[in-house]
Formats: structure tokens, C-alpha cells, sequence
């Protein structure tokens, strides 16, 4: 018998965008798809998530996952991060005729003007677009000096001005995240209501946050006694989100506290502390440690919300840095 021929690649590629070692039991992989998002998720049997939404899936012969649509031409795919796993994912894109993109290693063929203008095509975020049209001449005076270079380590850094990073909004039910997400976006994203539990499901928005796109998920009510299991399930995937992102945003406001995760975040991912629906009590907070105070309702602290975010993951004294930025895509 004759086997079907694969079938035609579509104009979509995916990248792993994690990186490091094997993640340890538990932890979630990511998954970048971009194009024609909408046929993959069809070939690959995964049911369609909406673009702006976030919702868990079954991807038959790989995992359970959650996937995020923050544009109509971009997903996130979040499955466990065990070996198996990402390896019938790639069978998975594979007889799905989605191709895999190959990031630019700093050491390829590609010259600077098409390293430069594959940056500037994939570039989201305002801030990048000055800084990445000084590097030719950054990269002319550091040929002959490399103490010109920034470190691999701030080259990644300002990767996110490329690459979207993750931010994860996470706290107890009903105390303004989603209301807090409307006002930064100028516009309706999130349910919001004052009942406790409203946001059952994750939403994904891509957000313009003091010239940083970021890609920004609020996360349903984490609490100590979900109501049901689908709650619970709702809190156990908001807190593995928590874990994968670039940095998180703890939030609570003037009658709650801040939500202690169990196991705690690892210490290597920012966290900001804000206290939300400040306009109910302009003094102290039962939530101590914030570092913002914000209010949804007065616009108070929005502006310096979105200013802190930008600086906890690119900060301005590495976007004033004059020296040249390995800015090509390294990612495996």
C-alpha cells in the first residue's frame, strides 16, 4: 500500500524558544509558530484557540498544553518540557508539513545587512528600531576593539526588543488583574466582573508597555481553596505559566495579600509586586513589599506600571549602552 505524501509545507515556521538545560519534571517547553497559525493548528489537530485568548489543548500524540494566540499570524505552544515530548512535537510539525526555522548563529555566512534587516522585519517593539540601525556603524569601531561588544549575556537581554517577552500576571481572584490589563490596553481584553473567579481561562494580549512589546497573560485568581476542579486546574496551569515566563507580576490589592506559591518561583525570574485597585485605600496595604501601587479605576500608577516592566527586562542603561549588540536571532 502506498503511503500519503506528506503534505505541503505551509508559509509557517516554528522555533524552540527554550533554551539551556533539560527542564526539570513539570516545567512547560515553548513553541513559536508564525504565519498561517490558523491551518497548522487544523493539520496538527489542535482546536482552533481564538487570537487574544489562551486555553488549554489536547495535541493528539504529543501532549496536553496550553496555547496562546496573541496575533492571528502567532501562537505559542506551552507542552511539558521532557525530552519525549519535544521530540514527537517535532514529528508532530514535521508530518504536518510545518516547517522548523533555523535561528542565525553569530558565527554563519549571513552578512550585517541581512542580519539587519531580518532584525528590523521581526522587530515588535518601538525601542528597537533606532538601536538596530546604529549597529553597522557600532559593529564598524568595535571590528578592531572588542571591548565595543556588549556581553552575550546583555545581547540576549535586548533579544526581547525582538522577541516579545512573556509577562504573567498572577494573584488571589478578584482584585482587579483584569481590569488593571483593560486600562493598559485602552481597551476591553479581559472579562471583568465582581464575582470572584470570573477569569476561568487565560488571556493573551500583546502589549506596547513604554515602547517593549510584550506578550502579557492574565492568569485566572490563584487562591488556597480553588472551588472546583476546573479551578484548580485553571491555578495549577496560571502557576506553571508563572514559572516559564520572562517576569511576573504579583499582584494583590488594599484587602488581600500577596499569593504565596508553593513551591516558590525560581529566583532567577523577576518579579514585580503590585498592589492594584489602590483607590480603595491610599494608605498602608495588607499587601507589604509592593513596589507599585496601581489603579485601574483613577489611572493612577499605570504609567510607571508600564515603565517598571520595561526596565525589570531591558533596562535603560543597556538600551543607552553605545556598544555594538550581537542582535541576530541565536536561539536553537
Amino acid at each position: 500500500m502506498e503511503r500519503d505524501p506528506a503534505p505541503a509545507c505551509m508559509s509557517v515556521a516554528w522555533f524552540h524558544v527554550s533554551a539551556g538545560p533539560p527542564a526539570p519534571s513539570g516545567a512547560l517547553a515553548i513553541l513559536e509558530l508564525t504565519g498561517a497559525v490558523d491551518e497548522a493548528l487544523v493539520r496538527l489537530g489542535v482546536r482552533a484557540v481564538a487570537p487574544g485568548q489562551v486555553g488549554l489543548r489536547h495535541w493528539p500524540g504529543v501532549d496536553d498544553l496550553v496555547v496562546a494566540r496573541f496575533e492571528p499570524g502567532h501562537a505559542m505552544f506551552f507542552p511539558h518540557a521532557s525530552p519525549v515530548i519535544l521530540a514527537q512535537a517535532c514529528a508532530a510539525f514535521e508530518s504536518a508539513g510545518v516547517a522548523r526555522r533555523s535561528g542565525v548563529q553569530a558565527g554563519g555566512s549571513m552578512s550585517m545587512h541581512a542580519r539587519l534587516s531580518l532584525a528590523l522585519a521581526e522587530s515588535r517593539s518601538p525601542l528597537a528600531i533606532d538601536l538596530l540601525l546604529d549597529q553597522p556603524r557600532r559593529w564598524d569601531l568595535a571590528e578592531h576593539d572588542p571591548s565595543r561588544r556588549l556581553s552575550p549575556e546583555a545581547s540576549r537581554v535586548l533579544r526581547r526588543l525582538i522577541d516579545p517577552p512573556i509577562v504573567v500576571a498572577i494573584g488571589p481572584p478578584n482584585i482587579g488583574k483584569s481590569s488593571t490589563l483593560n486600562a493598559l490596553c485602552g481597551r476591553a481584553v479581559s472579562i471583568v466582573a465582581d464575582e470572584p473567579g470570573t477569569t476561568r481561562d487565560h488571556v493573551g494580549v500583546s502589549l506596547n508597555l513604554a515602547g517593549l512589546v510584550v506578550r502579557y497573560i492574565d492568569t485566572p485568581g490563584v487562591s488556597a481553596a480553588p472551588r472546583d476542579a476546573l479551578d484548580a486546574q485553571a491555578q495549577r496551569l496560571a502557576i506553571d505559566l508563572a514559572r516559564r515566563a520572562d517576569l511576573v507580576l504579583l499582584c494583590a490589592d488594599p484587602t488581600s495579600e500577596l499569593v504565596v506559591l508553593a513551591p516558590p518561583l525560581d529566583g532567577s525570574i523577576p518579579v514585580l509586586r503590585v498592589c492594584l485597585r489602590s483607590d480603595l485605600d491610599p494608605g498602608p496595604t495588607r499587601a507589604s513589599g509592593n513596589d507599585l501601587r496601581v489603579s485601574a479605576k483613577t489611572g493612577d500608577g499605570l504609567a510607571e506600571l508600564a515603565v517598571a516592566v520595561r526596565e525589570r527586562l531591558v533596562p535603560g542603561s543597556l538600551l543607552a549602552d553605545d556598544r555594538a549588540w550581537a542582535f541576530w536571532d541565536v536561539r536553537a
